[in-house]
């Protein structure tokens, strides 16, 4: 939604489906996913692509899309450590997760947690397991 008819008609849909809608502001910042595995943080990656958002295609169809594993500034680590592991807790998840967030000006946005991410070759938890030595 990039206006405020545009907003007006989204809603207008929504709700002739349901009586209740969760409205997020948008964030451009940097992507980055944080995967939890036996309750121990797994390498950081960042994910940067072409496309607007990180949807399907920008996934598996787009060969722009650079997915690797960063080292972020001490800090910055620390404060995207904490909420995911924060997250993962909270949420009560066994085994594994993965933490999706923006990093705008230093602060890490929570965007999702996926409680059940995906293991293929080009899913990023495996990624970030093999960068961790887990095989």
């Amino acid at each position: 939604v990039y206006d405020k008819d545009e907003l007006i008609s989204m809603l207008e849909t929504v709700f002739e489906w349901d009586s209740e809608v969760v409205i997020e502001k948008y964030i451009k910042g940097d992507e980055i996913t944080c995967s939890i595995f036996d309750g121990k943080q797994l390498p950081i990656i960042s994910i940067r692509h072409a496309a607007e958002f990180f949807d399907y295609n920008a996934k598996y169809d787009d060969i722009s899309t650079i997915e690797e594993v960063i080292e972020l500034p001490a800090e910055l680590k620390e404060r995207v450590n904490k909420a995911s592991l924060a997250c993962y807790k909270a949420l009560k998840c066994s085994v594994y997760a993965r933490v999706d967030m923006m990093v705008k000006d230093g602060i890490p946005y929570v965007m999702e947690i996926n409680t059940l991410p995906g293991m293929t070759q080009a899913s990023l938890l495996p990624k970030s397991a093999a960068a961790a030595g887990i095989k």
